[in-house]
This record gives structure tokens, sequence and C-alpha cells, in this order.
């Protein structure tokens, strides 16, 4: 059974633009969970204190207080190269946090990834239920 996620998938990145939103894109070849919580906390301008671990990522991706745009959009070029565990932590993460926002609530965050990386996202936020 295939459950929807709360992902958007595109054909072409390297063009991808939002109207008014602020857009930040994932450098790729980010293979250790450190680097890829420096990148984000680079990408995404997250303030100062960031703890730079799960929990933290996930607080500071349901505040943006630091953003005067409403819309935040991550995009993600290609898929982190983490082991499968911190790579299923990350995507469950994302998920959530994207869930987590209410429409009245003053931002609005979307995660884009390459169309070529759906099957694998996908199977990935699926293994385990």
């Amino acid at each position: 059974m295939k459950i929807a996620h709360p992902f958007r998938y595109e054909e072409e990145l390297h063009n991808y633009h939002q109207k008014d939103a602020f857009v930040a894109v994932l450098p790729t070849g980010i293979a250790t969970k450190s680097v890829l919580l420096e990148a984000l906390a680079s990408v995404l301008a997250f303030p100062a204190y960031f703890g730079s671990n799960w929990d933290a990522l996930f607080d500071c991706l349901r505040d943006f207080s630091w953003m005067s745009e409403h819309d935040i959009v991550l995009i993600h070029p290609e898929l982190p190269m983490l082991p499968e565990s911190d790579l299923k932590i990350y995507l469950r993460l994302l998920r959530d946090s994207v869930l987590d926002w209410r429409p009245e609530e003053a931002h609005h965050f979307d995660v884009v990834f390459a169309k070529s990386e759906e099957e694998t996202v996908e199977r990935l936020l699926c293994d385990g239920w």
C-alpha cells in the first residue's frame, strides 16, 4: 500500500522558483549527519542557538520566526548519502514537520525532491510501517 506523503517531486529543480518564497537548496554530496545538519543550518539561516541534533532540527523546522517570508521551500537536488537509518530519521522528521504546520500559522513549509528520488523516498518512509 502506498502512503501519500507531503513532499513535492519535480523534474526540473535547477530552475525551481516560487514567487515570494524563501527557497533553500541543499548542497549535493552530503554523506554524514553532521554535514547535513550544518548544511541545513546554513541554507535555512538557522539562528545561532541551533543545537545540531535531530530534536533541534525539528524545532527549527517548526519555527522559522527569523524568516520574513511566509513560504519556506527546501529543495533536495539529491538525497543525502547517509546511512539508511539516519536517512529514514531525516525523512520522517521532514515529513512530520511539514505535516505539523497549520494554514493559519505564520509560515508554510514545503520540501521538494527530484522526481527521480520519489520511489526511494516513499520506500524509506514506508519501511517499518
